[in-house]
């Protein structure tokens, strides 16, 4: 059998010198001297984009061929849930670094006294914050959703009343932190709102700012530690110019700048008083029936009464009647009108529906609580305004007691803190004895 001689090329294989092997051996000796004269750093360049390029053209195949099912992830947050039960556009704020002992409890009142539909936010320090979170009342308000306990951030503080008109002037505070509101409501540890009030904080919705006046012929302006606002006309100030350190406090910048806004509206000296009370009295109440909605007719010339329960006035009857007769007296009172005979006390006083002192609940004016008479009244007014003042209840309590009661915290159970030795002054109003109210402005 004969041998087949190979003849070291492609020859036998490629069946002879054919025009496809001069073809490839052309081509396999260009790519060899192109390969040669390319850098290393080329060369991996081109391997890397062979190798995306398999890998895409492998993937195309597999979503042609089929899908890939991955996990569906969804994460619910808690205050989300419970938001849609208040209206988010309606915020009370409270904003405090020390761990006054009055916080939950001021917290509280005011919850029970805005309308339901509000919600509120608390903003303080590490140790104010956690000394709200020990009330199992605000945790549960906080569960709720009502109530949102935050930190001041750490590049701002409110330690003086410089540091809070920065704060309150700071466009993040306004744009960020309290959207989606509309309505602000900024309250502090020496305001109140009164549970008696005919008053509610929605009838001030109106307003671009609302506060305590300064001057009650005013046309716009007050005080800014018990004022409801417009956060967007407050951020369209804010867009526009910027406050400058230790200028006008907060309340009488913004003020002045919403005032000048076009279509702006402020309420004025008036209905500023109706809102609040501080420096200057306002409208006394009056229970002059022919001024009355609830007034019979024009020819009425005296208030209704309360009836003796036959639901007629002065216990007669209708033989002829077969519905019985609506007493107007309760009437007017179902509907939030003061009767006379039940509210004749109110009749002739200043009634705000809230009231806000200065340094902290310790400096008052005199023409909201410069008599014993006006006193008096704000205490059966309003008579939670009392955990807002420095008023030393020690006198007050029985035994060797007192000392645990006095607002000075710092006294010791040996101070003259109870007992008949007291040095907390007191007066008597109509037989009952209040302690005397600090640091009385006579004017």
């Amino acid at each position: 059998m004969a041998a087949i001689k190979y003849s070291g090329n492609h020859n036998a294989v490629l069946g002879g010198d054919t025009d496809l092997y001069r073809l490839w051996h052309k081509s396999k000796l260009v790519a060899l001297a192109a390969w040669g004269r390319t850098s290393r750093r080329i060369r991996f360049t081109g391997i890397t984009l062979l190798f995306l390029t398999l890998t895409m053209w492998l993937l195309y195949g597999a979503a042609q061929t089929g899908t890939i099912n991955l996990p569906s992830v969804s994460l619910e947050y808690h205050y989300e849930r419970q938001a849609t039960k208040f209206n988010e556009s309606k915020v009370a704020l409270l904003i405090e670094n020390r761990p006054n002992p009055i916080l939950a409890p001021l917290m509280l009142h005011f919850m029970s006294v805005v309308p339901p539909d509000w919600r509120f936010r608390f903003m303080g320090s590490v140790d104010s914050v956690a000394h709200m979170n020990n009330s199992v009342a605000i945790r549960e308000q906080v569960a709720a959703g009502k109530l949102d306990l935050t930190y001041i951030p750490t590049n701002m503080t409110t330690g003086s009343q410089e540091e809070i008109s920065r704060f309150l002037t700071t466009l993040w505070l306004y744009e960020v932190v309290l959207q989606p509101a509309e309505w602000l409501l900024v309250f502090q540890t020496d305001s109140i709102l009164c549970a008696n009030s005919q008053q509610t904080l929605n009838d001030y919705l109106d307003y671009d700012w609302v506060g305590a006046p300064w001057n009650p012929d005013g046309r716009f302006g007050g005080n800014g530690g018990l004022s409801l606002r417009r956060v967007s006309a407050i951020i369209d100030v804010l867009r526009n110019q910027e406050r400058r350190d230790g200028t006008d406090p907060e309340d009488v910048w913004l003020t002045e700048r919403l005032g000048h806004r076009p279509g702006a509206k402020l309420a004025n000296g008036t209905t500023s008083s109706h809102f609040s009370g501080e420096m200057h009295s306002g409208e006394k109440v009056s229970l002059d029936w022919n001024t009355s909605p609830f007034a019979p007719g024009p020819g009425a010339s005296e208030p209704p009464r309360p009836s003796n329960g036959t639901g007629l006035r002065n216990g007669t009857s209708e033989t002829n009647s077969t519905t019985p007769a609506v007493d107007p007296a309760i009437a007017a009172a179902q509907d939030g009108a003061l009767v006379a005979g039940l509210d004749d006390w109110r009749s002739g006083f200043y009634e705000p529906m809230g009231y806000h002192t200065g340094g902290g609940g310790s400096t008052l004016h005199g023409a909201i609580w410069g008599t014993p008479a006006l006193r008096k009244h704000i205490w059966d007014y309003c008579p939670e305004v009392k955990m807002t003042l420095h008023m030393d209840v020690a006198r007050f309590v029985p035994g060797e007691c007192g000392a645990r009661w006095r607002r000075d915290l710092d006294s010791l159970p040996g101070d003259d803190a109870g007992g008949g030795g007291h040095s907390v002054e007191t007066e008597v109003i109509d037989g009952v004895e209040y302690p005397v109210l600090p640091m009385l402005v006579p004017w």
